[in-house]
Formats: C-alpha cells, structure tokens, sequence
C-alpha cells in the first residue's frame, strides 16, 4: 500500500484528503496525525460512554458521536474525540461536529499525557464545549472539567461507581460506574500526570 501524501494542509484539504486506509487521523498544527489504536478495556469503555450519552440525550437537540465526526478547534486542529455530543445543526454528510458541547477522551498508556496537558487546551478554547471528561479505563476513576457562566474552568476529580458525573450543560446525569459495566475489578491505573 503506498504511503498518504502527508502535508500541511488546511482543515478543508485535510477531510478531502483523508486516505480510507483504516487508519485515523487528527489534524494538529496543520499536518495529519494518525491515531493509535486501543485495547479491548479502552473500546468497551468507549461504547458505555456512547450508550449513557444516547439515553440520556434522547430525542432532544443533542447527539453523541464516536471519533468518526471531529471537532474543529480555534487554532485550526480537527480533533477526534473518543465521543462527542453535537448540539448543532446536523447535515447527515456531515464529518464534524458544528456546535460540540461535551467531548470524552477515554485515556490511553501511550497518550494520557498529551491529552491531560496538550488537548485540553485545544478542547477548552471551543466556545460550545460545556464539558470535557477524561476516562481512566484501568479504574475507576475520571477528571471533569466544566465551563462556568463566567467561562471559567472548574476540575472535578470522580472516583468510584457510585460517583455521580454531572453533565449540566446537556442535562445528563449518571454513575461513573456505568461507564465500565461488569469491568469493576479493575488494575489501578491513576490519571495523576
């Protein structure tokens, strides 16, 4: 298979020139980046985000995402959330998310860091974004972060399967819990960085 001509692109070239070749890509800093791959724990963790996400939002105005739709940042990244909830208008041929209102990133060993101290600061300059939640799959645990009415930050550190994650700016309330189904013993893993 040959390799994608991998440039500096915009985000226009960049979702025109996506190769299809099973591989993801975020675009950051202008060049593509292919993402990696996950663990088995990692994708169920992910499916239970977007299970609790559908029932709890419904048939309102919001829908969640797989990594599939991007978000597009400030400074002109398009990022690929392990899920999103889009509050926006919705075209169906749609590949991003026009108005991202809560975005989670289930962590990864091999990009904890970068998402906890690089991709955050991406996620929140995006004027919608309500919510950003980091998953630890390895336990129970997460890191919430909430825009206030002033546009100011708050970190909430969740802990446990009876820990009540708050999702305000959708009106979405659940258990961490949920989130890992019958994965309960887990390893032990932190998300300190």
């Amino acid at each position: 298979m040959a390799e994608p001509d991998v440039r500096r692109m915009s985000v226009g070239e960049f979702l025109a020139w996506e190769p299809g070749d099973g591989l993801r890509y975020e675009l950051v800093d202008g060049w593509p980046r292919a993402m990696t791959g996950a663990r088995i724990r990692h994708d169920r963790v992910v499916r239970r985000v977007l299970r609790v996400l559908e029932d709890r939002t419904g048939a309102g105005p919001c829908e969640p995402f797989s990594s599939d739709i991007g978000i597009h940042t400030p400074r002109g990244d398009l990022r690929r959330p392990d899920a999103t909830v889009d509050c926006g208008p919705r075209d169906p041929d749609d590949t991003i998310a026009r108005m991202p209102v809560v975005v989670v990133e289930v962590l990864s060993p091999s990009t904890k860091h970068y998402d906890l101290l690089v991709k955050i600061i991406d996620y929140k300059a995006i004027p919608s974004l309500g919510h950003i939640l980091f998953v630890e799959p390895d336990d129970l645990r997460a890191i919430l972060y909430s825009r206030g009415a002033d546009g100011s930050w708050a970190e909430l550190s969740l802990i446990g399967a009876d820990t009540e994650v708050d999702l305000a700016a959708i009106g979405a309330r659940f258990r961490l819990g949920a989130l890992y189904g019958d994965d309960l013993t887990l390893s032990g893993g932190t998300i300190d960085v």
